[in-house]
């Protein structure tokens, strides 16, 4: 019998009481997730916001939505830009401009750009670009996601994800996600969902996120959170997950699942190929957070890290 399924939580002295590498732990699925309470000011959190907004990266949801943010917005649910299906789910998306299910990215999303590698290339240069301006050693958040990573995997090296002619991918993506939008239950790969062998990052056996909250959408006293469920990624998964029904799937089989529930200033890092979701919520405040990728194999010595 399984035993209890859970996160390691709130530091990281916690993590290394359980396991002498939780990194492995977190790639066998022993862990929901491990999450490191309050390592990000949230005072800090909020003034990053406030610039975001400010230099109009983003938009105030009590104002109007400006048409560029509708024009560059992500469908909800489609995370590629060229496939025959994400094209019909962005049809979907500009008949429906007059809702506030928005998607806001600041950064270079392999997942949605890497169809073209010499675009993806450019708009991730454009990105360090832009965060060398956006951080610096005072408010460095993709330094801390970075940091708290290389501590937990306790002697290798992390670093940017970079191809062998020195091309860099985004260092980390901040995602704004207005109105409610949502992700439905779903994995993410490089190697099993996007199949992207022609990138380095391929050639990693895990795939985790790391992810740190700047902000909550709230109404009431309920947040947005993430769920996570007990049931990694294996092709008899995918009819579930395409039809809508997962959840009457892990009902039927007993699967465990744990809401990792996150204040402004937490950071979390799980395994991406263990199914999950985000529910939506449509508080006025949009849920944004700086968000990772990350690619690790126990028996090398580098941690790829990429938006």
């Amino acid at each position: 019998m399984k035993s209890p399924w859970a996160m390691v939580e709130p530091d990281l002295e916690s993590a290394f009481n359980l396991f002498e590498r939780p990194l492995d732990a977190l790639a066998r699925g022993e862990v929901a997730a491990i999450v490191l309470r309050g390592v990000f000011p949230p005072a800090d959190c909020g003034r990053l916001v406030g610039r975001l907004i400010e230099e109009g990266h983003l938009y105030d949801p009590r104002e109007p939505i400006p048409d560029r943010f509708l024009q560059e917005a992500v469908p909800e649910g489609f995370f590629s830009r060229t496939t025959e299906e994400d094209s019909e789910g962005a049809e979907y998306f500009r008949r429906r401009t007059d809702e506030t299910h928005v998607r806001i990215d600041i950064g270079s999303s392999l997942g949605y750009r890497g169809e073209d590698r010499e675009a993806f290339f450019e708009h991730s240069r454009r990105t360090h670009e832009l965060f060398e301006q956006l951080f610096d050693d005072d408010c460095d958040p993709v330094g801390l996601i970075y940091s708290k990573l290389r501590e937990l995997s306790r002697d290798k090296e992390v670093q940017t994800a970079r191809e062998d002619d020195g091309s860099l991918y985004g260092p980390a993506i901040l995602r704004a996600h207005y109105g409610g939008y949502a992700y439905a239950p779903h994995f993410d790969s490089v190697r099993l969902r996007e199949k992207r062998s022609d990138y380095a990052v391929h050639s990693f056996e895990h795939q985790f996120a790391g992810v740190l909250v700047l902000q909550n959408a709230s109404v009431g006293d309920r947040t947005a959170q993430g769920i996570i469920h007990r049931r990694a990624w294996e092709p008899e998964v995918d009819p579930f997950l395409k039809a809508g029904t997962f959840h009457d799937y892990a009902e039927e089989k007993g699967i465990e699942r744990v809401e990792v529930v996150l204040e402004p200033g937490d950071l979390y890092y799980f395994n991406t190929r263990m199914i999950h979701e985000v529910p939506g919520l449509a508080g006025v405040e949009p849920r944004i957070v700086l968000a990772t990728f990350i690619g690790y194999s126990a028996g090398r010595n580098e941690i790829f890290v990429w938006s």
